[in-house]
């Protein structure tokens, strides 16, 4: 009897393992165009259910102490893991749903097998976004010791002026970063802790990023409309512009029309949420809406030895009307700094009434534009204060696949303003959901 006993409880701890089972995968994250990253995935298995976790208390490496307390606040997931997969298992398939910082809510479908993990993410349009691809290991972490004094020196031999360098603001993110190469498990920690911390600093457009080399871009996302044109009523038009990086040809095509359309005498400009990016499609938009010569601002490098705003001396920079974002950034590279000119355009512009309207994400190339057309009363300007985030930056190779945004020239307006970390504030400010339903207010008002 004593023997089958210990045969049953045996035979019950056997069962139970069966269905429990933990496997760590060294895993590679691809969201296509070279956006690969490097990460260790913890696999549970219980019955028919799964979860798929990164490591443990990434919060506390990208953060320090005070993320513990983030969690009981609820700013900070659950035992600091940024990645949490949770499903249901059929044989070797699994099925779930998880939200990753960047793209938010997704379905997971993967297969797990000879110790071998695949799968891939899908968005709500039923369009698979990025896969994953694991192998069985007993690594844990990635060593990105050798990492820090390249970025470091990188922004150092770069940045606009050395004198932010001096800053307690600078030292403090310094010794933080030190601290992040030296204990991050994976390029997820790595990734989000640089950019994070780079949000306190008293200067913009200093990223990280982590795109493989030679990586092949997806003709996909040039397909993807950057302009939305709507007629709201006879006599007004609506433009909203995502980007000032992927959208000339479209605005090329689409503005004319408008110009050339009579009955508008109202043009509302939807900036929210645009991030800004470069100088042709930006030039694009103003050629259509300029009357004459546009002074944009001052572009300052730390070949020039300034402090804030020196009109006398900014005067002396060379005047530029670059043809490209290429070309420009190759003068910043070697010049002092310049002065940014927009010639007055020889084609026909919109005469009539500019509505514009921003958020809080409005930023980059965005925000001379704002502030120009706000300061000239060339358009009622309609809801939540600019990013602050105007400077011109440049990218650098690290290492691999490892590459740096730093900012290599600061701005000052025309008129002695710096945009970045301070923004434009709107003439009439609503919330960033309501602005266009103002604007249309306004427009009935005023009619």
């Amino acid at each position: 009897m004593k023997t089958l006993i210990i045969f049953l409880l045996l035979l019950s701890t056997t069962i139970a393992f069966a269905q429990k089972k933990q496997t760590h995968f060294k895993s590679e994250m691809d969201f296509g165009n070279g956006t690969v990253f490097s990460t260790f995935l913890d696999l549970k298995i219980d019955k028919d259910v799964f979860v798929l976790t990164s490591p443990n208390n990434a919060d506390v490496r990208i953060m320090g102490g005070k993320a513990r307390l983030g969690r009981l606040l609820g700013k900070s997931p659950k035992k600091g893991i940024i990645i949490t997969i949770k499903g249901i298992v059929e044989n070797d398939s699994i099925f779930g749903d998880t939200k990753i910082p960047m793209f938010g809510k997704l379905k997971f479908k993967g297969i797990v097998k000879n110790e071998l993990l695949s799968g891939e993410f899908i968005n709500n349009d039923s369009i698979s976004i990025g896969t994953i691809s694991g192998i069985h290991s007993t690594e844990d972490r990635i060593n990105y010791d050798y990492l820090y004094p390249k970025v470091v020196k990188t922004i150092q031999e770069n940045i606009y002026s050395k004198e932010v360098l001096k800053t307690k603001e600078w030292k403090k993110f310094n010794e933080k970063i030190q601290d992040l190469f030296s204990k991050s498990h994976d390029d997820i920690e790595l990734f989000l802790g640089f950019n994070i911390l780079a949000q306190q600093l008293p200067f913009s457009h200093l990223n990280l990023y982590i795109t493989e080399e030679n990586a092949e871009y997806d003709e996909t996302l040039s397909k993807t409309k950057s302009v939305i044109f709507e007629e709201k009523n006879n006599s007004t038009a609506y433009l909203a512009i995502k980007n000032f990086s992927t959208s000339k040809i479209e605005l090329a095509t689409i503005l004319p029309k408008i110009v050339e359309n009579k009955n508008y005498i109202n043009l509302i400009v939807d900036l929210r949420d645009n991030p800004g990016g470069g100088i042709e499609p930006a030039f694009e938009f103003a050629k259509h809406i300029v009357t004459k010569d546009l002074e944009v601002g001052y572009f300052v490098t730390n070949r020039l030895v300034y402090s804030g705003y020196q009109p006398e001396l900014f005067k002396t920079l060379p005047e530029l009307q670059p043809k490209n974002t290429k070309e420009f950034t190759n003068d910043l590279k070697t010049l002092p700094g310049a002065k940014l000119i927009f010639k007055k355009p020889d084609n026909p512009v919109f005469k009539g009434n500019i509505y514009l309207l921003i958020n809080g994400k409005t930023g980059s190339t965005c925000e001379p534009i704002v502030y120009a057309l706000k300061k000239n009363k060339k358009a009622v300007v309609i809801g939540e204060k600019t990013a602050g985030a105007m400077l011109a930056a440049v990218g650098y190779d690290i290492l691999g696949k490892y590459s740096l945004l730093v900012p290599i020239a600061d701005f000052y307006t025309y008129d002695g303003v710096r945009l970045d970390r301070f923004g434009v504030n709107p003439d009439v400010e609503v919330k960033s959901e309501n602005a266009l339903t103002k604007a249309l207010e306004l427009i009935n008002k005023n009619n």
